[in-house]
Parts: structure tokens; sequence; C-alpha cells
């Protein structure tokens, strides 16, 4: 009895022959997925809404255009001690509801292009004016959003005790950290907070859940409690957040500036409620004011 023929079973011995008899094929086109097969097609979650997130730079200087721009947005959507600590500092935010502005057109749109997407302006030499990404997340995921393009070193003004304090962070770096908290019939609870992430990488132990935590590769990280904003947005309805003037050293530049060829920008985050599932009112997907989708 030869080698093969004590160590292999006739029938897995047959099947080995056949496979070198016809050689080695791609597999074709294997059809229309069905309910049946064992590839499916990811399912959003059911209570998963999707956000527009919006980066769109100005001239640090055109203060008129900003003093324009803000007569259309409803500031007094967040409560008034959270506005204070806001403009402390160097921040400023609220809600754009309805039809948008001249102002708020312009600023999305100021070449008459529509925004790039954030894939596509990471690959261009001259980054664009605006860039657009769209997420879909789950109600209390937390979505990262980097608004210091790269980390740098920073002294940070603040006032205690009515006096003004410096404090130094090495390597820091603005992130806005971004949850779709609850949900009502036809209102999203959106939460923004402003997370200052300084230091060099290492391995620290982090809550991850009621009860657990984490172990993780991840630098020092403060944020910032009183500058938290939480708004309920209907569909269609946009938080925006900027940096006020003569924000260099507070929190409002280091999110808010960015250096373009040796001068220095002003940035708007803007995050719009796209969609959020029935029965909520999905006529923000057929809002004629808006021409991107």
């Amino acid at each position: 009895m030869s080698f093969v023929h004590r160590f292999w079973p006739p029938l897995a011995l047959a099947t080995v022959l056949l496979a070198a008899a016809t050689g080695c094929h791609s597999l074709g086109n294997p059809g229309d997925l069905t309910s049946d097969s064992l590839l499916k097609a990811a399912k959003p979650s059911p209570d998963a809404v999707t956000l527009d997130i919006y980066w769109a730079r100005t001239s640090v200087d055109d203060q008129a255009f900003a003093a324009e721009l803000w007569q259309s947005v409803e500031e007094d959507r967040l409560p008034v001690e959270v506005r204070r600590s806001l403009a402390e500092y160097g921040l400023r935010a609220g809600v754009v509801g309805g039809s948008p502005s001249a102002e708020l057109m312009q600023l999305l749109n100021p070449n008459g292009q529509a925004p790039a997407s954030s894939q596509l302006a990471s690959l261009s030499s001259a980054p664009p004016k605006v860039t657009k990404r769209m997420k879909q997340i789950g109600l209390g995921q937390r979505l990262e959003l980097q608004a210091t393009d790269s980390p740098r070193e920073f002294t940070l003004l603040e006032n205690q005790d009515h006096q003004l304090t410096g404090r130094q962070f090495p390597d820091a770096q603005g992130i806005y950290g971004l949850k779709a908290v609850s949900r009502t019939s036809d209102r999203v609870q959106v939460e923004l907070l402003p997370e200052l992430h300084h230091g060099q990488p290492r391995m620290q132990i982090r809550p991850s859940g009621p009860g657990m935590v984490v172990q993780q590769f991840a630098r020092d990280f403060e944020g910032f409690d009183d500058l938290r904003l939480s708004v309920d947005l209907a569909p269609g309805e946009i938080l925006v957040i900027t940096c006020l003037p003569e924000s260099a050293h507070r929190l409002g530049g280091l999110f808010h500036h960015t250096e373009v060829e040796s001068y220095v920008e002003q940035k708007y985050l803007l995050v719009r409620l796209a969609h959020v599932p029935e029965p909520a009112n999905l006529a923000a997907e057929k809002n004629s004011y808006w021409p991107w989708k």
C-alpha cells in the first residue's frame, strides 16, 4: 500500500485528485445576496442617527462676516452659564434652525462648489475651504472630532480667582467628543465636549462602561465639563461652534485657528442633524435649501 493510500481516506483522496485535475480557479460572481446568504449586508442600528459634519475656514480678520453670520444663529438655545464659560475660553456656539442664511450658505459654499469629503481633502496638497463628513452613530456612541491639525506646544490662559494664569501643555491637541445622547419622536439630544489631549501616549486604564475599565495606549487629556454643549436638534438644524477674536492662547485659538501658507485662518465646526429613524420627521432629507446630500 502506497503512502498516499495509507494515510488518506478514499473520499479525501478523490477530492484532492479532482482539484489537481481542474486547477485553481477564482470564484465567480456569487449573485445577489439573499436573506439566506452567509454574508449579509450590515444593517444600521434602529436608533442610529445621521450627522453631517462640516469644517469651514474663513479669514481670521473678517469679523464683519462673522457678525452677519451670528445674527442668524440662536445662541439662546444654550444656557446662559454655558455661554459665559464658552466666552471665557474664547469660544462661541449656537444653533441654526429653519432655512440657512446667505452668510451660512457662503460659509459652506464659498466658491460655488460642494464641500469636499474628508477623505479627498486629506489627499489634497492645498486644503479646501470646506470639508464634509457624513457619520451615522447610535445613541450613546462617542465620536472624536479632531480640531487641531497636529499636536503643538500650547499655553492655556485661564481666569482663576479673578487672576489670569497660564498652564503649559506639551504636544497639545484639541478634540471634540461628540455623542447622540437621547431622542424623542422628532428630536435628538446632541452633546459636544471640548477636550485637550496632551503629552506622549502611554498605557492607561480608562472606564469603558458601568463598573468596567479597559487598558489602552492613550495620551493624557482634560475635559472641560463647564463647556459641555447639550442641545436638542430637529432634523435640518445645525450646531455651530467657533472662536472669538483675540483667543490665540485660549481653547478657542487651539481648536479653531489653523495656519495655512504662513497665515492664520479661523475654523467653524457645524454639526447638522440630517436623518433620524422613524417615526421622526424625515423632511430634512428633502429640504430644497440644502443642495448637498
